[in-house]
């Protein structure tokens, strides 16, 4: 199993790299982030910032993050100053996909992964950024925090619907996206649970109304 695990991770990082072979680079380069909690902190409001309720499990890593029936109110600051990468925000949905269902949020939660001028990509359910691998608790296809093979352990395959459908999901890959001046790639923490970027592409910083900072005390 151990075997298996390195060659399915050493595929993705080879899908990584495969347009620098020109630079004659043979090892994969990494991105990750040290700066991004895993856990969010618990905040007193000021006056300027607002607070939300989330009650869907897009953004669950499998301890109901960010869901507001088991945690208290988010707090949003809108008057940030600048986005770094693993900032989760609170933004408009695009028109876009209301017009396609009229049921989603009007407002809705993601987390900045691309930035302006990187290129994004999606390969074997890996995020890749300027083709460098993307290292971090939210660079990776999950179901409630899971990888495919955590998953396949714990949930009995026969017990899925369609064990396929969800082996691809974990494998998704999505064809490179510059990211436009002025807007941000945003993916939510569980994929398959919510609307991102990869459904309506690209997010103009404009529709931001403001950063998650933390659970209301």
């Amino acid at each position: 199993m151990k075997k298996l695990l390195i060659l399915i991770f050493s595929i993705v990082l080879v899908g990584c790299i495969q347009k620098n072979e020109s630079t004659n680079k043979i090892t994969p380069e990494f991105i990750t982030d040290d700066n991004t909690p895993l856990k969010l902190a618990t905040v007193s409001p000021k006056e300027e910032q607002f607070k939300v309720e989330w009650n869907l499990d897009t953004m669950d890593r499998g301890k109901h993050e960010y869901e507001t029936s088991e945690n208290s109110d988010l707090v949003i600051e809108p008057n940030y100053f600048s986005l770094q990468r693993g900032d989760v925000i609170y933004f408009n949905m695009p028109k876009s996909e209301l017009t396609k269902n009229p049921q989603l949020p009007r407002s809705y939660l993601g987390r900045v992964v691309g930035l302006s001028g990187e290129t994004i990509e999606i390969q074997n359910g890996q995020v890749c950024i300027d083709d460098k691998v993307l290292d971090t608790f939210y660079g990776k296809a999950l179901i409630r925090g899971m990888d495919e093979t955590s998953y396949f352990k714990k949930v009995d395959a026969s017990n899925i619907e369609n064990e396929q459908t969800t082996r691809d999901y974990f494998n998704l890959n999505m064809e490179p996206v510059v990211v436009e001046e002025n807007t941000v790639y945003v993916l939510v923490d569980q994929w398959w649970r919510g609307i991102d970027s990869k459904d309506f592409g690209l997010l103009p910083q404009k529709e931001i109304q403001g950063k998650v900072i933390g659970y209301s005390k």
